[in-house]
């Protein structure tokens, strides 16, 4: 799996206080989880970084990789996937 980053989806993610780092990390995370967006083509993900931090992920998937679109903290109740 590879990540596409570029300038647009770097600042979004890091407006929100979030790494495109600690992106990466939830990817691979023991709990990350996936489930539909209220958008289309779009996917949302929730998993926590090495160091505790719960996260929720917008992405879309290509041909060439997963383009995360924006990231940001979450608390455990506000848990959308399963």
């Amino acid at each position: 799996m590879r990540l596409i980053w570029v300038a647009r989806n770097i600042e979004k993610v890091e407006a929100h206080g979030v790494t495109p780092s600690e992106v990466e990390a939830v990817f691979d995370a023991e709990d990350w989880l996936t489930g539909p967006a209220d958008l289309p083509s779009r996917s949302l993900g929730e998993g926590t970084t090495p160091e505790g931090r719960l996260l929720r992920v917008l992405f879309a998937e290509s041909e060439d990789g997963i383009f995360p679109i924006t990231a940001f903290p979450i608390r455990p109740k506000q848990r959308r996937t399963p």
